[in-house]
This record gives structure tokens, sequence and C-alpha cells, in this order.
């Protein structure tokens, strides 16, 4: 990520589970572990996450609406896999398709950055 001229913060819950083992039959306690990593990272100051796990990426992605909801609070998080953004950072033209297609929209975030 530095090469691609992002900033990753170090911060102690970097490698933490987000429980994708767990979605069919605790998804409660996915609840309390993506909440977890959503309140640690922005207590390290982080905007978004860049991830290399699918169930991490979907996880983060598709339960922040719900678990705001769920105890009030407001997050805007967006979530990456890598490879999207290699393909923001290469100028692949279709990076904008993909990134519409998160629940959480990572193109304001991308906008305020100046990257798209």
């Amino acid at each position: 990520m530095n090469i691609l001229g992002a900033s990753p913060l170090e911060w102690s819950h970097k490698t933490d589970c987000c429980g994708a083992g767990l979605a069919v039959a605790r998804p409660d306690i996915i609840d309390t572990l993506v909440q977890r990593l959503y309140d640690q990272a922005l207590a390290a100051g982080a905007d978004c996450f860049v991830v290399s796990c699918q169930m991490c990426q979907a996880n983060l992605d598709l339960s922040q609406e719900r678990i705001a909801s769920k105890i009030g609070k407001d997050y805007y998080l967006p979530v990456f896999y890598f490879t999207e953004l290699i393909g923001l950072a290469l100028g692949h033209p279709k990076t904008l398709k993909w990134l519409s297609r998160h629940l959480v929209d990572p193109r304001p975030l991308l906008k305020n950055r100046r990257l798209v």
C-alpha cells in the first residue's frame, strides 16, 4: 500500500479476524468482532479498511449500516479489497464501476482525497 501511495496505520487490531467462519451460525459474534474493528480503526485514525480477505471485505462492508443502526453510532469506513486499490493506482478503466458496488460507498473518500 505504501508503494501505491497509501499511508497504512500501525494499529493493534490489524490482524484480528472478523469472525467470517461464524457468519451463518453466530452472526451476533460477527457483529461484536466487526464493531470492535470499526471502533479500533477509528481510534487509530483510519478513514478506511484495506483487506486481503474476501470474507473480511464482505463482513466489514455488509455489516456497517446494520451495526451502526443497532448501536446508534455513525460509521463511515469504506472497505477496499487490496486489488481495487492496485487497479485505481494503475488507472484501470473499470475501477469506479467496481467501487460503485460497495455498500459503504468509497467514492466520496476517494474524491475528497482527489484520487478520482
